[in-house]
């Protein structure tokens, strides 16, 4: 047990069953520290002077002053080398002038090694004090470095006779301070918490919160370069004892909490770690041969924690253009170009793209006698952009004892230097690589972790990213689910090439139209893919049609417009619309004619795009229709005359602010769809700028 608090506080550390297991390769090697002796205890390294300071109660004299029930001295700071000609002498006072008769330390250093703040008893007198006091509480004391010396020690403003502070962190910049407490109002027996530094003194302490203390014991906190915060707990699910966790910050929220693997963790008391800026080297303090003892720790393989599971990039999609222009189709037909060298035919056609990059499409109307381009319907820069994350590329099902291959070259992470790529195959086993073969011993599902790691930037720091996929191994092909769908792809644990088939994932309207109509959809054609996929996702039945691609040499006359590959697919899709009774359908077209027929402007003034409270009944009978019927999708169309003082810009602004009026309120973003359309024909008294809800029954 931890003896420096010497009964007066102490922390409770009480041992809980293991349901850990250690894995077959360790992500740490750990070993004994050399200047460990097997008599004493050695606890609280941290970094000093290149070397390390530490609590120990090694004898210093003859004689002792106090010492405990075990009959142990108490605690003093030493010093160690740890670099340089001094390495491999013998531990030191680390400073005479700050030796009590009672416990000193933990400490902490400011990062020039000149400001020191560590614990210690708060009445340190010579008189001889019973060292089961429980009113001799511990406190932070602050000295300064002044020459060879340190200077008197002076108490930190919230030292208190009713409670203890100890366990100082500073941060590398000193601007924050860490310790632990069992000051009244926090969650358990000692909590953490943080003062920040002012221009005088010190802010007051601010619990670090749920998240991070519970209702037993956190303590030995230590915040590295890197702004990681590494602590022990007996509260967290841990193996037995004080394990050591960590928690970085996000948006000023702790993160969340990473368990360390073992060895570093143990069924004993394992805490106070301190690491360097990217966790590959470093301290810590157990308790598991006995004394407590400090270890040191190399990292063979970085631990990954609090992955995303990978998502899958889209490159199919189905091209259509709502608003086309109808042609005779015995003297021409719709083409499709995208790009890559791929035709279809059609008003609306299917295609899958090799892979991410600009593609350049276009929509034309072809003479049939001539094979000439009538007109052109359509043509735009369309930008396909994966995600930009680490990619596991391997099977999705495997037999059991079959080499599986891992492949990381997918990785897509274009500001990321990447210097190693690491495994965790979910079953006990590490490794790296860019490539790795594995095969799995026991059936069932496992998690496969990939986990990159760049180049060090001009501060010597490293950035980790992470991802998840997981992957089923049966006992024989008869149980690969693949198989038993007819899935020709199925695995046996080697990849295959994709079959002839795909699923569309998305529909894209075009862009622009020529005259007489033209189509301003709400899509900016370079956002990224996954913008895409909200406004424009679809639900579509599974292909069981082939693409039929056209060259430039097989231009095959077709006399239906409509006659192509995604038409076939197209028709089977039911959208969910239709399956409702349609008297309930013509019911509510009605009520949003109504609707549309009442709907004004919706901004107070052009200036001004809040919504006017003039439309907002409106819009909540809009969102009423919504609710009541969730499987409705609903089209926000305004027709606008282009000569008027509306812009195509502020009525497509005007277009999304009602749609995200709607979001805002628990629509679906995936029902709304928003589209301008200009109005040639200004002599109708109907075509003036107006608004038009309409259901979308694709």
């Amino acid at each position: 047990m931890i003896r420096f608090l010497i009964g007066i506080l102490f922390v409770f550390f009480f041992l809980i069953s293991s349901q850990f297991v250690i894995a077959q390769n360790a992500n740490y090697e750990v070993s004994l520290a050399s200047f460990c002796s097997e008599q004493d205890d050695e606890y609280s390294p941290v970094y000093c002077q290149e070397g390390l300071v530490f609590c120990s109660n090694k004898r210093t004299d003859l004689f002792v002053t106090y010492s405990t029930d075990q009959d142990k001295e108490l605690f003093n700071m030493f010093y160690i080398p740890t670099k340089g000609d001094s390495l491999g002498k013998s531990p030191v006072i680390f400073a005479e002038e700050l030796v009590t008769n009672f416990n000193d330390g933990p400490a902490s250093f400011k990062s020039s090694d000149s400001l020191v703040i560590f614990s210690r008893n708060t009445k340190v007198d010579n008189k001889k004090r019973d060292v089961k006091d429980e009113r001799n509480k511990l406190g932070l004391f602050t000295s300064k470095l002044q020459g060879d010396f340190w200077s008197d020690p002076e108490p930190f403003a919230f030292n208190s006779m009713e409670y203890n502070l100890t366990s100082p962190a500073l941060s590398e910049d000193g601007s924050f301070l860490y310790f632990a407490s069992d000051m009244p109002g926090g969650y358990g027996g000692l909590d953490l918490y943080v003062c920040m530094k002012l221009d005088k003194g010190w802010s007051s302490p601010h619990n670090l919160g749920s998240k991070i203390n519970t209702e037993k014991n956190e303590s030995f906190p230590y915040i590295s370069v890197s702004g990681e915060l590494f602590f022990a707990s007996n509260g967290h699910n841990t193996m037995g004892g004080l394990d050591v966790f960590s928690s970085s910050k996000q948006n000023d929220e702790w993160g969340n909490i990473i368990h360390i693997n073992a060895p570093i963790n143990s069924e004993y008391d394992d805490f106070a770690l301190i690491t360097d800026a990217n966790f590959e080297t470093g301290y810590f303090s157990s308790n598991r041969e006995g004394n407590d003892n400090i270890y040191d720790f190399h990292t063979s393989i970085p631990q990954f924690a609090n992955c995303d599971s990978i998502k899958e990039n889209e490159y199919c999609f189905l091209f259509y253009d709502e608003y086309y222009i109808p042609v005779d189709t015995s003297k021409s037909y719709y083409e499709w170009i995208f790009g890559d060298g791929t035709r279809v035919r059609g008003k609306e056609a299917e295609h899958c793209f090799d892979g991410p990059g600009t593609y350049r499409v276009e929509l034309n109307i072809i003479d049939k006698q001539t094979d000439q381009v009538f007109m052109k319907q359509t043509n735009y820069e369309f930008e396909l952009l994966d995600y930009e994350q680490a990619y596991i590329n391997c099977v999705d099902e495997a037999v059991l004892k079959n080499e599986i291959s891992f492949d990381a070259s997918k990785t897509n992470l274009p500001f990321f230097n990447v210097e190693k790529y690491y495994w965790d195959f979910g079953d006990g086993m590490l490794d790296e690589g860019i490539k790795i073969n594995h095969a799995y011993h026991k059936k069932g599902e496992y998690t496969i972790t990939l986990g990159v790691v760049s180049e060090k930037d001009s501060l010597g720091y490293k950035q980790k990213t992470c991802v998840e996929k997981k992957i089923k191994i049966v006992r024989n092909t008869d149980s690969l689910e693949s198989m038993n769908s007819g899935n020709e792809s199925s695995q046996f644990g080697n990849n295959t090439t994709d079959d002839d088939r795909f699923i569309p994932k998305q529909k894209l309207e075009a862009d622009f139209v020529v005259p007489p109509i033209l189509v301003i959809q709400n899509l900016n054609i370079n956002n990224r893919l996954e913008d895409l996929q909200l406004v424009f996702s679809e639900s579509f039945e599974k292909n069981k049609q082939f693409v039929r691609s056209v060259t430039d040499k097989d231009v095959q006359v077709d006399d239906d417009l409509n006659s192509n590959p995604a038409k076939a697919l197209a028709l089977q899709t039911q959208s969910l619309i239709n399956k409702k009774n349609n008297a309930k359908i013509k019911l509510i077209e009605n009520k949003l004619q109504l609707l549309s027929s009442q709907f004004e402007f919706p901004f107070n003034d052009i200036g001004d795009h809040s919504i006017s409270k003039s439309v907002t009944p409106i819009l909540n009978e809009l969102l009423k229709i919504l609710v009541v019927n969730p499987v409705i999708e609903l089209k926000i169309g305004l027709h606008v005359i282009s000569e008027n003082n509306i812009s195509f810009d502020l009525a497509s602004k005007a277009t999304e602010t009602v749609a995200d009026y709607l979001i805002n309120h628990g629509i679906e973003k995936y029902r709304l769809r928003t589209a301008v359309y200009e109005i040639k024909n200004k002599l109708d008294p109907k075509n003036d700028n107006r608004f038009e809800f309409m259901l979308i029954n694709e």
